[in-house]
């Protein structure tokens, strides 16, 4: 008697699998109308199914009008106990390869299939974007851990306004490359958050379509050690101490209303000014554009962006459309930390902040176009504004 009834319930699982695979088919696109036809088509055969458990002795307390339903395929979570209607599903967890989802798969298909034939690329962040919904909200992404692709998701809205669904539907992939479970949620939502969910989508495609300026690296942040120039302590140096090195200038300017001087040498200009303590004339800062100074840590004009990068610390991988490199201090602004800042179509600018002993912050950018360095300074000052003498 047992077989018979599974015979009969399977067959019912089965013939409700062959009516969703067209209608994926025809769709093309899981939207909230694909999500919807799907689970008309689910719930009216969900009725026809016995349930393994009493689903009333599931009901949380803590999630009032909730229940749990057993089946031989998984598990369904609705807001009503007995044959629930399509608006009333919460969640469905399908755990075997009875039943065919609104994209025609199934469990135990490939990878490859939950992808949609989308590639993921090599990525060193948890979410890859496969693309966005071609009209109304939507989007998919891959869940990408060290061994590769363990989840791939679509998401997608209906409704209007306040009265919005989120429409989720995920896969789960196993150690074998192929689907180990299939689940779909729904759950109540506003446009707004709508939106900002795909707003997060883009900006991580956006990255995933940029370059890869800076790579993630266990190098030393920058600090007051670095403030060097050919090898050698700049900032901060009495101005003999600079010109023992690099020579007498070509040129020395005076700047107006007592703003020190400039000492002018082939790619090389150095600012000086007071020690307020002492009176004792020292350098405030240097901007290079030869490629025969050599800066913090060797930094100098003709490295790639990538090289510049690699001489200090970066957290994670920065793409050209800008980032953090590391932060040390409590907020973005607040000393020690790093940035990689976007500019025009092809500019972008290294950015690195200390604290000196004395107090003062200090900066070093390096401004990039093409992917190669043609510049960089070192100085005394405010970090937002702008660097260079």
């Amino acid at each position: 008697m047992k077989n018979a009834i599974w015979r009969w319930v399977k067959g019912i699982v089965l013939a409700c699998a062959l009516v969703w695979i067209p209608l994926c088919a025809a769709a093309q696109e899981y939207n909230a109308q694909t999500a919807q036809n799907w689970l008309e088509e689910f719930a009216a055969a969900l009725g026809g199914l016995p349930a393994l458990n009493d689903p009333q002795e599931t009901a949380d307390p803590a999630r009032a009008g909730q229940y749990l339903i057993e089946y031989e395929f998984g598990t369904v979570l609705a807001a009503r106990a007995d044959a629930p209607q399509a608006g009333e599903l919460l969640t469905i967890d399908v755990r075997t390869s009875q039943v065919t989802d609104c994209l025609g798969l199934r469990v135990g298909m490939s990878l490859s299939d939950a992808l949609g034939g989308a590639q993921v690329d090599k990525s060193n962040t948890q979410l890859y974007v496969l693309g966005t919904q071609e009209s109304g909200i939507g989007w998919s992404w891959a869940y990408v851990g060290d061994a590769g692709v363990y989840g791939v998701e679509y998401i997608t809205y209906g409704g209007e306004d306040a009265a919005m669904t989120e429409y989720t539907l995920t896969y789960m992939i196993g150690d074998d490359g192929c689907i180990s479970a299939i689940r779909m949620n729904m759950a109540q939502t506003t446009l707004a958050q709508a939106q900002d969910g795909l707003s997060t989508a883009e900006e991580i495609a956006q990255r995933q379509r940029g370059e890869v300026l800076a790579l993630k690296n266990s190098e030393a942040i920058f600090g007051e050690a670095d403030l060097q120039v050919m090898g050698a302590a700049a900032l901060g140096v009495e101005v003999a101490q600079l010109v023992s090195r690099l020579g007498e200038p070509s040129e020395v300017q005076t700047l107006p209303s007592g703003g020190g001087r400039i000492l002018l040498y082939d790619g090389l200009a150095a600012e000086l000014g007071l020690r307020e303590a002492t009176g004792v004339e020292i350098v405030r800062g240097v901007s290079v554009s030869g490629a025969d100074v050599t800066g913090p840590r060797g930094l100098r004009v003709g490295m790639s962006v990538q090289e510049a990068a690699a001489l200090f610390a970066c957290d994670a991988d920065v793409y050209s459309v800008g980032g953090l490199l590391y932060m040390e201090g409590e907020a973005l602004g607040e000393p020690p930390y790093g940035e990689l800042i976007r500019g025009g179509s092809d500019e972008v600018t290294l950015r690195y902040v200390c604290q000196t002993a004395s107090g003062e912050n200090a900066v070093l950018e390096a401004g990039v176009q093409d992917g190669v360095v043609g510049y960089w300074h070192l100085f005394y000052g405010d970090a937002e504004a702008e660097g260079g003498i």
